[in-house]
């Protein structure tokens, strides 16, 4: 089984060195690396020019999911994903991927437990997601963590490309299209990425929580039908959330 991995990046030469490594030391080497660059005027293309078995696409974009888009159109692999510029995988993480799907015909998108990284690439902590509910994922309780995402081939052929009017919830909105397509989620119950909490990521910037969380909810009521007890259920999660990270980040810092 080929994997397609999407890349798409803007000035993105502090951090995609890291990433670029932690895809081409795969152990599973039936993968291709699609890079999709925003014109970057710094060093970002250097970098990823010096790795085999990429394709890199460098022209004007209308935002990340427009430049996603791109590499999606491209990619031939059975199994899919993006890997933001900051983010990384774990070592084994394609062979483990592969040799679930093998394993499980049945299930067609997977994720898996993940890591938490500082800017300078501390290990913060370790992050073990629940397994995958329904319920849960509609109310906003849990969502998968996009850089320990796969899917097969045949999800995007049914549900096509990401919207490109979503900034920031592109994810959430991918995944739910699939769910109400019918398409079966699971997790895997090993560590297979990295994600870099740091001020410059738009999702974790503090000045967009606000829209962050708006277009969330949105895109949740808009595929789920939210009712009132619907929205104030995932009100409440997301206080539950801002509540508990508090609460963690204070035990962390003590430690």
């Amino acid at each position: 089984m080929k994997i397609s991995i999407i890349t798409p990046a803007f000035n993105s030469g502090r951090y995609i060195l890291e990433t670029m490594k932690s895809i081409h030391s795969q152990s599973y080497k039936n993968f291709e690396h699609i890079i999709v660059d925003g014109l970057s005027k710094d060093n970002t293309l250097e970098i990823v020019k010096k790795f085999e078995n990429t394709f890199v696409i460098s022209e004007k974009d209308n935002g990340q999911s427009d430049a996603i888009n791109k590499g999606f159109r491209k990619c031939g692999g059975d199994i899919i994903a993006w890997q933001n510029a900051d983010d990384n995988y774990l070592p084994g993480a394609f062979e483990s991927v592969v040799k679930f799907f093998n394993d499980n015909p049945n299930v067609d998108l997977v994720y898996g437990y993940y890591q938490l990284i500082d800017s300078s690439s501390n290990w913060i902590c370790d992050v073990y997601p629940m397994k995958w509910n329904d319920w849960m994922f509609k109310h906003g309780r849990f969502v998968p963590l996009q850089p320990t995402v796969f899917w097969r081939r045949s999800v995007l052929e049914s549900i096509g490309l990401l919207d490109e009017s979503l900034h920031y919830c592109m994810d959430v909105d991918y995944f739910a299209r699939a769910l109400n397509k019918g398409f079966n989620f699971a997790g895997i119950p090993l560590v297979l990425g990295q994600f870099r909490v740091h001020d410059e990521s738009k999702t974790q910037n503090k000045h967009n929580k606000k829209v962050v969380k708006q277009e969330y909810k949105s895109v949740l009521a808009r595929h789920f039908n939210y009712g009132v007890l619907d929205s104030l259920v995932f009100d409440f999660f997301q206080l539950r959330a801002q509540v508990t990270k508090k609460i963690k980040l204070s035990v962390l810092k003590k430690a």
